[in-house]
């Protein structure tokens, strides 16, 4: 577009445009400014005084407004600008207004482009403009203007001006440019993450979608966001109730839900999601929309079913090792009676033949050694029977857990002098072998732990149902420990224990401790009796 420079110097300084003040003033004998010289001096400064006012407020409006108005004028191709524009972008009064190519040259390429086509439509149809051009101050700073312009026509009806505003809106661009910048990285973290956030208006029943959400359920975006009953087609039956009623109890009360729900896709996939429902009240308390999150978590659930199998794997290969071990224990222990008591049996026979058919005199001269031999094969035979004992009591094979623990604490009891107290109730529930053998192991390394540390004068062994809990207490009297010298290298305490934790869990119990100084400790560990359990 064509924009000559004007021919009076004199004009190209930067000027403020005179503003009509006439709408301002409420003066009903004065309806032309032609009658202005009706009126006489002391109407004149009121008037004067009014106008004063006047474009004092509405320049202090532009100021606040960071606005200032602008002229063309089309047949001389000259720019002028308000005193307010001038200084938003670093002019003084005094400074000359910049030529065409210095304002061109202000505006980055793409803005002076849109400008000037806009002013080109606008004098020749006459239409006004709005529109967001770029530009660079004065001191080099970019800054972002709205500039509006419209046409004024003279009597036969041509454009010979164009007037406007333009008002600084660099802040409002900074923080929209934020604010996408904001929502790109939302949609960037939605995306790794696989998570995408909706909105649900409770009144209108619209829904907003954010971009990954359309993802998640592989909707074109190009559909829209469904309706809230088309959007519940995606769900199964079950997960469809599910949700339905998640819905309506976060509305009702006010509170956060989180749901997991079966996804049937368009393609036909099943996928899983996890979502999240927070309810947002109005200033009356009333619940007006719902929010929330949904994620995939398709993978998760199968890792957690891949887990779910390798742990029941693992818990039936620890079964079966714990029956192993208890079933070479148990021939073990059989065969070392079987084999070295008759051995030891015969050899106290034929010690006393021997002795009976010695001489007396002789007989006399080795009777201390017979005797040492007496005792020692005495010492072995009771050796053994306590070895078998402890590798495999017969009592747990032919009479159960609790003859077992009632013959075993006795003995513990003659041979350590620690008082034990047992308390075992009758099961509703039979307990398998299995479970009987791990529960007198962790009693038996229980009670020799506390021997060894515990300087204990009475155990407790309490074993008590409760439903479908099985929970076995074993507490002492003695010094007590603190638990955190486990971790410490070297610790001894923490072996036995370990031992009885390992026992536990390879049944698929929870084993605790708790212990202070001076203060004794205590063992607990329960069970979750099934029908499948050992």
């Amino acid at each position: 577009m064509k924009d000559e420079s004007p021919s009076d110097p004199s004009s190209c300084c930067v000027r403020a445009i005179n503003l009509d003040a006439w709408q301002f003033l409420k003066l009903p004998n004065l309806a032309e400014p032609d009658g202005i010289g009706t009126l006489d001096i002391a109407e004149c400064f009121r008037l004067k005084e009014k106008l004063w006012h006047k474009a004092r407020l509405l320049s202090d409006a532009h100021r606040l407004a960071r606005l200032g108005h602008w002229e063309y004028l089309v047949d001389d191709g000259r720019m002028i600008w308000s005193l307010e524009i001038a200084e938003l972008l670093g002019f003084q009064a005094e400074d000359r207004m910049p030529s065409p190519s210095q304002r061109a040259g202000m505006h980055t390429a793409e803005s002076w482009r849109r400008f000037d086509a806009a002013l080109e439509r606008t004098i020749t149809t006459g239409e006004p403009f709005q529109l967001d051009v770029e530009i660079r101050r004065r001191d080099g700073e970019h800054c972002w203007f709205m500039v509006q312009g419209e046409a004024e026509r003279d009597d036969a009806g041509r454009v010979v001006k164009v007037i406007g505003i333009a008002q600084d809106i660099t802040e409002h661009k900074t923080i929209e440019a934020a604010l996408r910048a904001s929502e790109r990285r939302l949609e960037e973290a939605q995306t790794l993450c696989q998570v995408g956030s909706w909105e649900l208006d409770r009144d209108s029943a619209q829904m907003k979608w954010s971009r990954e959400v359309f993802r998640l359920f592989d909707r074109p975006e190009s559909l829209g966001v469904p309706d809230l009953n088309e959007a519940m087609c995606y769900y199964t039956p079950e997960s469809l109730e599910q949700t339905r009623s998640a819905f309506w109890r976060a509305i009702d009360t006010g509170e956060r839900c989180t749901l997991e729900q079966e996804v049937r896709l368009p393609s036909g996939a099943i996928r899983h999601h996890a979502t999240v429902i927070v309810p947002v009240a109005d200033s009356s308390g009333r619940t007006c929309k719902l929010f929330g999150t949904v994620q995939d978590i398709t993978e998760r659930r199968v890792l957690e079913l891949e887990r779910s199998k390798q742990l029941g794997h693992v818990a039936e290969l620890s079964r079966r090792l714990v029956m192993v071990q208890e079933r070479e224990r148990r021939r073990l222990a059989s065969e070392l009676h079987e084999r070295a008591s008759p051995n030891l049996a015969a050899l106290q026979l034929t010690f006393s033949n021997l002795a009976s058919a010695l001489p007396p005199d002789v007989l006399a001269e080795v009777e201390p050694l017979l005797d040492d031999i007496r005792g020692l094969l005495a010492d072995t035979t009771a050796g053994i029977r306590e070895i078998s004992t402890e590798m495999r009591p017969a009592t747990l094979d032919h009479a159960g857990l609790l003859p077992a623990l009632q013959d075993y604490t006795y003995l513990f009891s003659q041979r350590s002098g620690i008082e034990v107290e047992l308390a075992i109730d009758d099961f509703g529930v039979p307990l398998a072998p299995e479970l009987q053998s791990v529960l007198f192991r962790i009693v038996q390394e229980a009670l020799t732990n506390c021997a060894k540390h515990a300087s204990a004068g009475c155990v407790r062994v309490s074993l008590a149902q409760d439903g479908n809990a099985l929970e076995l207490r074993i507490a002492d009297d003695g010094i007590g420990f603190e638990p955190s010298m486990l971790t410490e290298p070297g610790s001894a305490v923490g072996l036995g224990l370990i031992t009885m934790r390992e026992r536990a869990e390879f049944v698929g119990g929870r084993f605790s401790l708790s212990s202070h100084p001076g203060k004794g400790t205590e063992i607990r560990i329960s069970f979750d009796l099934h029908e499948d359990a050992p």
